[in-house]
């Protein structure tokens, strides 16, 4: 039964952290907790720009109701391996910067049942975007985050 209350979409954040903030030759770390994920890229994989570029995409996708983070009690469940439920894919690759609009570091191409980010190369590394599919693998995969596609 609903109070009425419209709940907030979820927030999305990224930021560039110093590398020693993060565990040993990771790339990135990323934090879920209730109505936010925060991922903190490492300085020498991803860049200020690239952060606050994916930061503004990922408003709007929340803002559109296009992905919801299902109920989050267990702050660590995204650390959890992924258990292959296949459910959506999320995945980040590397493209030239001639593949993205002009002047844009990133964009996401996306249909039922998946979500591709296209990044610029000289903005995230090869091991980021590995590091981020992975999570993608459970985030997405695993239905901790749930796409909703619009019907035809």
């Amino acid at each position: 039964m609903s109070d009425g209350a419209t709940k907030a979409p979820a927030k999305i954040r990224f930021q560039v952290v110093p590398m020693d903030a993060l565990p040993s030759g990771r790339a990135c770390r990323v934090d879920e907790m209730d109505g936010l994920i925060v991922a903190s890229i490492g300085a020498k994989h991803g860049t200020p720009a690239l952060c606050d570029e994916l930061t503004l995409l990922h408003e709007a996708l929340m803002a559109q109701g296009r992905w919801e983070q299902t109920p989050c009690s267990n702050t660590d469940r995204i650390d959890q391996p992924a258990e292959g439920l296949e459910m959506a894919s999320i995945a980040w690759e590397q493209v030239s910067a001639d593949v993205l609009p002009s002047n844009a570091l990133a964009a996401p191409v996306e249909r039922e049942g998946a979500l591709v980010w296209l990044l610029n190369e000289q903005h995230a590394s090869k091991q980021l975007c590995a590091e981020i599919s992975d999570y993608g693998r459970r985030i997405g995969g695993d239905g901790l985050w749930r796409q909703h596609w619009p019907d035809a």
